[in-house]
């Protein structure tokens, strides 16, 4: 995907008053496109239509705003169900078709993890940066995909399970809010339990060998030093922030060998509640489509953000040793696109437009090319594709419910993993979206709602795991809410109303 001057100006008339899907992470735009160009042009002949136009993400001192516009998203999702109705099992053999890359992605991880990249010459150390680049949008390009349906049939998914527990004996016994738990709940354990459990079970072995306790801790290191990464900071866990968090749990009186059979046995109680109650409804072949589809992208988007995390660590690698070639800061280089880094020996980039960057700017991916533009430019874009809204006089407001219960606390909106610690236990945490580096702060949280992410969002998973109400999708909980409002999360009834404004 070339870069393309004056791309966002000739396009941006074609997508001012379109209606925009909208997440917030930590992110730069070397990162971030690895998944836009993946969604555009990398293995469009294998997604049946599922390949995605355009896309728009804007950038702000390590906060990234990322929006796909609805159509595109409806283009990608109808695509599958359209094939999904000629082959029930398509959401199992797609994921077969991209195992091949999965494993090349993972090979190539370890290959660059063996490598002393300061032996390698300019062109040698560029090839390698380019092939990984190549076989990470490949593993990528099932993203949109996952996102396409996993982001948009929520609503559909809702809808028709409601039509079917209105006119089912359960509509007396069960809240649709229940139901619809059930049957979107994941019956596969993430990646972050699984660290979790492996945590778990070190705080286990330590008392029983505890000359063996640096050995243990280095092990479970070298396994699991990257869960913290995102899509700007590839963090390197070490061996005293482990030995911190099995620390953590000395005071808190756990039952461990409980909380790891708990967590374990999840996916297979999910499963089995799952199974019984399909068994008791009638549901179509679409709707039965729509959950198996769901089920299985919940494994697929997992293993995806795992991937994320080993895509940071190796590549900032590569970055760094480039950064030392070239003196200019990796967290600068770190707001060029991939494609830019490519040719990064032949043009060495301006530091200062780099800087602007870094500070308010906006990439646009799409078939024919990607491009940025920084400062006022930037602002003009966002206003013509976004617009305002005023949403002050809002009180109370809906969503869908990912997770049971009832909670009261004061809100505390969490704009990046670098605010998690601001979470208090027991407040409210509200979020455009949650990441895996929010974790620590949705331990503490009496509750969770986000603005966007569905049943196989981040969010939905961890707030089951966490036995917490959580209410997502609510499109507008960032906007209407502020720091130290008092907030009751019905999630029953699927409804966040403000108690008292702070």
């Amino acid at each position: 995907m070339k870069y393309v001057p004056g791309l966002i100006k000739r396009k941006l008339k074609d997508w001012t008053g379109k209606q925009w899907y909208h997440q917030r992470f930590d992110g730069c735009p070397y990162f971030i496109h690895y998944i836009a160009e993946a969604e555009i042009v990398t293995h469009e002949d294998r997604k049946l239509g599922g390949d995605c136009i355009a896309h728009y993400c804007f950038f702000s001192e390590g906060k990234a705003d990322w929006y796909i516009e609805l159509k595109d998203m409806e283009k990608v999702y109808s695509s599958l169900i359209q094939a999904g109705k000629k082959n029930a099992n398509i959401s199992t053999e797609m994921m077969k078709q991209w195992q091949p890359d999965e494993e090349k992605f993972y090979d190539k991880c370890r290959e660059i993890h063996k490598t002393d990249l300061a032996k390698l010459n300019d062109t040698e150390l560029m090839r390698l940066h380019d092939d990984f680049l190549q076989i990470t949008l490949n593993r990528n390009s099932s993203s949109s995909i996952i996102d396409g349906f996993a982001l948009g049939t929520d609503q559909i998914l809702a809808d028709m399970l409601k039509a079917v527990h209105e006119k089912s004996k359960f509509k007396e016994q069960m809240r649709f809010t229940e139901l619809f738990s059930i049957l979107t709940a994941p019956v596969h354990l993430s990646f972050i339990n699984e660290a979790e459990v492996a945590l778990l079970k070190l705080a286990l072995d330590i008392p029983k060998n505890p000359a063996h306790k640096e050995k243990l801790l280095a092990e479970h290191q070298k396994k699991y030093f990257w869960i913290r990464n995102n899509y700007v900071d590839a963090i390197i866990l070490d061996t005293k922030y482990f030995e911190d968090e099995l620390d953590k749990l000395k005071p808190l009186g756990h039952d461990i060998k409980k909380e790891i059979g708990d967590i374990i046995k999840t996916p297979t109680v999910s499963k089995q509640k799952k199974e019984q109650l399909m068994g008791q409804l009638q549901l179509d072949d679409e709707l039965k489509l729509l959950i198996r589809v769901s089920e299985d992208f919940t494994q697929w988007q997992d293993e995806r953000k795992k991937a994320t995390f080993w895509t940071a660590h190796y590549f900032c690698l590569i970055l760094e040793e480039i950064a030392r070639r070239i003196q200019v800061p990796v967290n600068e280089l770190k707001y060029l696109s991939p494609r830019e880094v490519s040719k990064i020996f032949e043009t060495k980039p301006d530091r200062k437009i780099l800087q602007e960057r870094m500070k308010n700017s906006v990439f646009y991916w799409d078939k024919e090319g990607h491009e940025a533009v920084h400062g006022k430019d930037c602002d003009h874009v966002k206003d013509a594709i976004l617009g305002k809204t005023d949403l002050s006089d809002v009180n109370d407001f809906r969503g869908l419910t990912a997770s049971l219960g009832v909670a009261t606390g004061k809100v505390k909106v969490v704009k990046s993993a670098k605010e998690i610690n601001k979470v208090e236990q027991g407040d409210i945490l509200v979020a455009v979206m949650t990441r895996p580096d929010y974790v620590p702060a949705m331990k503490k949280a009496a509750a969770i709602v986000t603005e966007e992410g569905g049943v196989t969002s981040h969010a939905a998973i961890v707030s089951r795991e966490l036995k917490i109400p959580c209410i997502i999708g609510t499109k507008i909980a960032t906007k209407v809410l502020k720091d130290g409002d008092e907030v009751q999360v019905d999630a029953n009834h699927g409804v966040v109303k403000i108690v008292k404004r702070a």
